[in-house]
């Protein structure tokens, strides 16, 4: 039995050099996860296809593919599934968007994944080989928040060379938080945390030195954090992660993150704007500490990733200087941007709604680089402009070069990454994909009642393949 397993290209910063592509991102852990969850049979062959670095093999003899959505690339993803099926063969969708529109997608699919991967995959695997696949797979709920059923992501099915950072370990899943633009809430209602003993494997097991998280919120249990690092600072290695910026508050925490190996966090600071803040139920930022805290990783040599958004209600023409000029007094060590996006399954994408203010569904713009909305106090276009000259700015070669002036281990990250945004900025100017601030020709079409839930009557139905 042969299994193809398909993230589609989600248009990710990388870099081309004749017919070599690199991912400027770590390597996901959807694939080498579902991959793992196969049993290890000899009649079974799984090959895995990540479109953002690799051609998607369209005539693959495959009897069974698989295909993980998230909702910038669901349109292509779409396109996928119907190229397969048209071939003969099942079709199965699972992933973010799966789950938060399942009754858009089910029309895309012969059989559907609702949440977790590792509790519904083995299932449908299962009846799949005795020829009984039902419609529609829902993981089941955990007892505890302790993720158990993780097993060791495949790397060996990995091309490392695809991407900037190919050795990827998730500890926690999920978030506490509920920040309005964030759809991690409405795909994973609950915080959930590996044994550390697994997440331990699982980096003991990583040829390299260099480690990334890719955990959405990987300090939201300090006690939880604090058991993983003590147990890491043996393992001497180098890693890098997602935290929110109140959690940089502990000293004691930070120390310890430095001693098992830290070197770079990327932090969602979002705006210098304390009123924005609570507006996006982010007020637990408190943007008088900036400073101070980016100041204390760095004297602990950690490299700071600050996450800034453009496209706030407060926001008007004046906020990109202002942030550009907020980014450079904060010394923050690779400046990112983005667009306020209403992901479908958020309470911004809710409230969006109900002020008829979302100016495109069509899927292809939602990737943070596209304007989507009305703003509140600027045109689409003022705001798609000035979010583009903020990069330009922020990336301009003497600013570059302060950034990456540390006679230490931050100033290689810092011009790697410096380097890859300077890139980005190149393409934001030139690649056709940028030109305009949204779908102008097709915007797409808002999701049907129907879209959000499955049919009941499709439940428990079998598929016909």
């Amino acid at each position: 039995m042969r299994i193809l397993l398909i993230m589609p290209d989600a248009h990710m910063h990388k870099l081309r050099l004749g017919p070599f592509v690199r991912s400027l991102r770590e390597a996901p852990l959807t694939l080498t996860t579902l991959a793992a969850l196969l049993p290890d049979e000899p009649d079974i062959e799984v090959k895995i296809v990540d479109g953002s670095v690799d051609c998607i093999p369209l005539d693959y003899p495959a009897d069974l593919v698989g295909i993980s959505v998230i909702t910038g690339c669901a349109r292509p993803a779409y396109d996928i599934a119907r190229h397969f099926r048209q071939r003969g063969i099942p079709v199965v969708l699972g992933g973010v968007h799966v789950s938060i529109l399942p009754g858009e997608a089910i029309a895309h699919a012969d059989s559907i994944v609702v949440g977790r991967g590792e509790s519904a995959w083995p299932r449908l695997l299962e009846d799949f080989r005795r020829g009984r696949m039902k419609r529609v797979y829902r993981e089941h709920q955990l007892p505890d928040d302790v993720l158990a059923d993780v097993p060791a992501p495949r790397r060996d099915l990995q091309r490392r060379s695809g991407y900037m950072m190919p050795n990827t370990v998730q500890a926690t899943r999920g978030c506490r938080r509920a920040c309005d633009f964030c759809s991690v809430p409405a795909v994973w209602p609950h915080f959930l945390k590996r044994p550390v003993a697994d997440v331990l494997r699982d980096i003991r097991d990583i040829p390299g030195r260099m480690v990334a998280f890719n955990d959405v919120s990987l300090v939201d249990d300090a006690e939880y954090a604090r058991e993983l690092f003590t147990a890491m600072v043996p393992l001497r290695k180098k890693w890098g992660g997602l935290v929110t910026a109140d959690s940089l508050q502990d000293t004691e925490l930070l120390d310890l993150m430095a001693a098992s190996g830290c070197v770079y966090l990327l932090v969602g600071f979002e705006s210098g704007d304390q009123t924005t803040l609570r507006g996006i139920r982010k007020n637990f930022n408190h943007t008088l500490a900036y400073k101070d805290l980016i100041a204390s990783l760095q004297r602990r040599g950690i490299t700071i990733q600050g996450c800034f958004v453009f496209g706030f209600d407060h926001d008007d023409e004046s906020v990109f200087a202002s942030t550009v000029q907020l980014v450079q007094e904060l010394g923050v060590d690779i400046p990112r941007y983005s667009l306020y996006t209403p992901y479908p399954g958020t309470a911004l994408f809710q409230r969006m709604m109900e002020e008829r203010r979302i100016l495109s569904f069509n899927w292809n713009d939602y990737d943070t680089m596209h304007v989507v909305i009305q703003p509140a106090q600027m045109t689409p276009d003022e705001l798609y402009r000035g979010f583009k000259w903020a990069y330009r700015e922020t990336f301009r070669l003497p600013r570059i070069v302060r950034r990456v002036s540390h006679p230490d281990i931050r100033c290689a990250i810092n011009f790697v990454g410096n380097f890859c945004y300077r890139i980005f900025v190149r393409r934001l100017y030139h690649e056709p994909r940028f030109a305009q601030p949204y779908s102008l020709h097709d915007p797409g079409q808002p999701p049907a009642p129907e879209h959000w839930q499955v049919p009941a009557e499709l439940e428990e139905v079998p598929c016909p393949v």
